[in-house]
Order: C-alpha cells, then sequence, then structure tokens
C-alpha cells in the first residue's frame, strides 16, 4: 500500500511539473497533498492508543478548457490497522455555463452542512462530533451525481444548492461511511437542498447560516430523512480568525415497513479564540439523544451523550498545524451507570503543494 502511495505521488509530481512546460491553460495545474497524523490516549480504554497516518491524500485540480474545471482526489485511510487507497473525489464542474449558476458531475462531498463540506485535516478540532459521526459518518458522506448551487440575483446573499446522487456511498450500517459502500441499489437515491445566506456584519466579521434538508430510501426501504441547522461566524484580524463559532443541528428520522420509527437529535456548539496568527484555542460541546429509545414496556427512556472537547492549535504556517485536544464524554441512560469515555488527542497536518481555497 505504501508503495503504490509513494508511486502515485511520484506520478502526480511529476505532471506538475511536465505542466510547467505546457501551454497557458495547462500550466494552472495545481498539485496538493495533505498527510493528517493522529495519536489518541485513551484514558480509560487503551484499545485504540496509537500513533498513525489517519490519512493521505492526493488532488490535481484546474481547468480542463475555458469552460469546464476538474478535480480529482486520491485518499488513503486507515481503518483497524490497513490503508485502504480510494478515489476520494472526482469531478467536472463550471460556473460560466449560466450566469448565477456552478454545477458539479462525478464523485463529491454532498453539499450540506458544515463539517461535510470539508476534509477532516480542514476540520478546527481533530475528531468528529457524534452527530457527524453517527448520521454522515467520521469523515462526512461523498457519493456520484450531480450537484448545483444557484446565487439568487437579490440585494442580499442567498443561494440554493441542490443535488442526486445514486446514493451507493451510503450504508444502513455504517452510518454512511463511505469505506463500506452498499452494492445494493438504492429504492430511492440521496437528495438534497441547502439554501444559505451570508451577513457582513461589518469589522471584518460575518454570519453564515444554511438550512438543510436529506433524504434517501435504501434497498431495504429503510428511509431516512435529515434536517439540519448550521451556522458560521468569524471576526478577522489580519489574515488569521480572531473569533470564530460553528455550530450545527440535525434531526434524522427512520422508518421503513419492518422496523420501528426512530428518531435521534444531536448537535454541536464550538466557539475558538485567535490569539494571533499562530495560536488558537477552543471549546466543543456536543450533545446527542435518541428520541425513541424506550423500555421494555414502551414507556420512553431518557437519555443523552454529551462530550466537553478543549483544543489547542498551533499553526506554524497556512502548511502545518499541531492541534492538543482532550475529550470528556458521557454517556447517560436512564436506570443505568454513566459511561465515561476520556481521550487525550495529538494531530499533525501537512499540506504540499497548492490546497484549494474554501468559500468561507
Amino acid at each position: 500500500m505504501m508503495k503504490s502511495l509513494l508511486l502515485l505521488a511520484l506520478c502526480l509530481a511529476g505532471t506538475a511539473a511536465h505542466a510547467q512546460n505546457a501551454p497557458p491553460l495547462v500550466q494552472n495545474l495545481n498539485f496538493s497533498a495533505a498527510l493528517d497524523v493522529t495519536a489518541p490516549i485513551g484514558l480509560d480504554d487503551y484499545s485504540n492508543n496509537k500513533l498513525g497516518i489517519r490519512s493521505a491524500e492526493f488532488m490535481l485540480y484546474a481547468p480542463v478548457d475555458t469552460t469546464f474545471e476538474a478535480m480529482i482526489n486520491f485518499a488513503a485511510h486507515n481503518e483497524d490497522g490497513e490503508y485502504h487507497a480510494e478515489v476520494h473525489e472526482g469531478y467536472i464542474s463550471s460556473s460560466k455555463l449560466i450566469p448565477n449558476l456552478r454545477f458539479k458531475l462525478g464523485m463529491f462531498f454532498l453539499g450540506v452542512g458544515r463539517l461535510n463540506q470539508f476534509h477532516q485535516h480542514d476540520w478546527p478540532f481533530i475528531t468528529a462530533p457524534k452527530v457527524q459521526a453517527e448520521f454522515f459518518g467520521d469523515e462526512g458522506i461523498h457519493d456520484t451525481g450531480l450537484e448545483f448551487t444557484y446565487i439568487l440575483p437579490t440585494d442580499s446573499y442567498w443561494d440554493i444548492t441542490f443535488g442526486v446522487t445514486d446514493g451507493y456511498q451510503m450504508g444502513e450500517e455504517d452510518h454512511g461511511d463511505h469505506s463500506h459502500a452498499v452494492t445494493e441499489r438504492p429504492n430511492a437515491p440521496i437528495h438534497y437542498i441547502r439554501p444559505s445566506t451570508f451577513i457582513d456584519l461589518g469589522d471584518n466579521s460575518g454570519l453564515q447560516i444554511g438550512l438543510n434538508y436529506f433524504g434517501q430510501t435504501d434497498a431495504h426501504g429503510l428511509q431516512t430523512q435529515l434536517s439540519g441547522l448550521d451556522f458560521v461566524y468569524k471576526k478577522k484580524e489580519g489574515n488569521y480568525n480572531r473569533w470564530l463559532f460553528q455550530s450545527e443541528i440535525w434531526n434524522r428520522v427512520q422508518n421503513s415497513d419492518t422496523t420501528e420509527r426512530s428518531n435521534q437529535i444531536g448537535a454541536y456548539f464550538y466557539p475558538e479564540y485567535g490569539f494571533n496568527a499562530r495560536w488558537f484555542a477552543g471549546l466543543r460541546v456536543d450533545a446527542f439523544t435518541d428520541m425513541s429509545l424506550k423500555f421494555d414496556d414502551g414507556e420512553k427512556r431518557d437519555n443523552l451523550d454529551y462530550a466537553f472537547v478543549p483544543t489547542v492549535s498551533y499553526k506554524n504556517s497556512e502548511f502545518v498545524t499541531w492541534r492538543l485536544a482532550y475529550t470528556h464524554e458521557v454517556n447517560n441512560v436512564a436506570m443505568e451507570a454513566d459511561q465515561i469515555n476520556r481521550v487525550i488527542e495529538l494531530q499533525f497536518i501537512a499540506i504540499l503543494g497548492a490546497h484549494p481555497a474554501h468559500a468561507f
């Protein structure tokens, strides 16, 4: 596996170097790689205490011609001690065919929520909140299909993202973990919509708010519906965020002809303060509850899974990030003793090449 990754890196580097002597349009070919190294130290469960490469990604993106752009991303992830390489994303896109409209065609991370639109190494914290892991998988859902984003021609900023994908990357048992994609054809494809707005608050600060709906019916008739709210606030000072506040709130309903209706609600809240361009400190608060959990007699059973995750980040530059986090998670279920999970997490991120910028 590591030999394959090394060969791939050399091929991509050679392609990028060859582009330097190519025609002007091809010279825009960009190469990027990301290395994500983590070391969890469990204080209650020692089974996962291991320093390792969580993921390694190699990306090429560039204009194809004067109308279309394309991007391809290869990734290798550590799953139970073994590295599995796959095409993470590969799509063609354009914003020049129809005014105010951009589309993607191919495989991509679905344009819903906040975390699902970013690779893990671009998150402001190390591991996924429980609501993200349960509903979208630890890394998020990527799938093959078509996505449109239309910017409304209004005085205030509004855009609407709508997508339809085949649904093969979202399994019933794995909560969206794309590493174990299903092979049976879903009864209804994944479909989603996300209207969002951006509010300029002045003084180098702004707020982005998004509403989300996501639906799918798998091959066994299990219907999944997700609705959610995401918002991000940033206050810039120079070239860094003095304040960042990021949150997502999600509700999931699942039912089929052979199973009872289930309903889970989860959220995370993450404020972060930047002391300067290098040092940042934040505190993530997670909450998750299963509204359909019951006792044997059918009476509702109260439960709440909550966690506090203080995180310190040191950015030596825009290409190198070190993080230290502590997770204190408590699973409270009525008539049972609390289950506590405490983990210290270390992370190192290295970015090579021209990493594409995000909109906000």
